[in-house]
Formats: structure tokens, C-alpha cells, sequence
């Protein structure tokens, strides 16, 4: 597991990146800045695929994974009890649970941006 800073502004908030293809090919890109939008249960912000093992996909997440597919990043902060229509999610991380309070009271818009702790 990778240690993680994601920030917005003065919002720091610590996660860490698990052992899948994606998550250690996203590491490479660090640091890592996007912008995107508040959409009810997920911070999303379009983003390039990386490289990743189909087998590593997954339905659903849990609040608090941090997601890199489709062409989003995406902070997904709730909605894991509906999170089961979702297939194909490639989950690269999770957010610290004392921190995903941080994440809900996050403005509209955000520039996220993700390095190295």
C-alpha cells in the first residue's frame, strides 16, 4: 500500500493506493492533478485510462474507494448500498475513514490533486 495526499485548496485528505495493475500504474503519474464535480455520492473528474488487469475488475465499492476507469478518477465518498448496478469499477485506493467527512463537505467544483505522503 502507497500512502496518498489528495487536496482541494486547504483540504488535505489521506489515502493510500492498493496493489492493483492500476493503482501502481496510476502512481506513476503522480503528482496527478484534475477537475471535476460533486454528483451526490462521488467526486468525479475525466481522466485517461491507465494500464490495467481486466481480472481486477469489480462491481460496486465501498464508501471511501477511490476509482480510475471509464475515463474518471472519482472519490466515491457514499452510495455503496446502491453501488451493486455498477460493473466494471477498477478500484485503486481508499480513503482514510476519519477523512471522508473532508471529502462530503468538499465545494461543487474541485481541482484535486494527488501526490506522494
Amino acid at each position: 500500500m502507497k500512502n496518498i495526499i489528495i487536496t482541494d485548496g486547504s483540504v488535505r485528505i489521506r489515502a493510500q493506493l492498493n496493489d492493483t495493475v492500476a493503482a501502481r500504474d496510476f502512481e506513476k503519474r503522480l503528482p496527478f492533478t484534475c477537475s471535476g464535480s460533486d454528483y451526490g455520492m462521488d467526486y468525479c473528474c475525466s481522466a485517461a485510462n491507465g494500464v490495467f488487469d481486466p481480472t481486477e475488475l469489480q462491481t460496486g465499492w465501498k464508501n471511501g474507494d477511490i476509482s480510475l476507469g471509464g475515463g474518471w478518477f472519482s472519490l466515491l465518498y457514499g452510495g455503496e448500498e446502491v453501488s451493486a448496478k455498477y460493473k466494471d469499477m477498477m478500484i485503486i485506493g481508499h480513503i482514510e475513514p476519519q477523512d471522508l467527512e473532508l471529502v462530503k463537505k468538499m465545494p461543487e467544483r474541485v481541482t484535486l490533486t494527488v501526490e506522494a505522503a
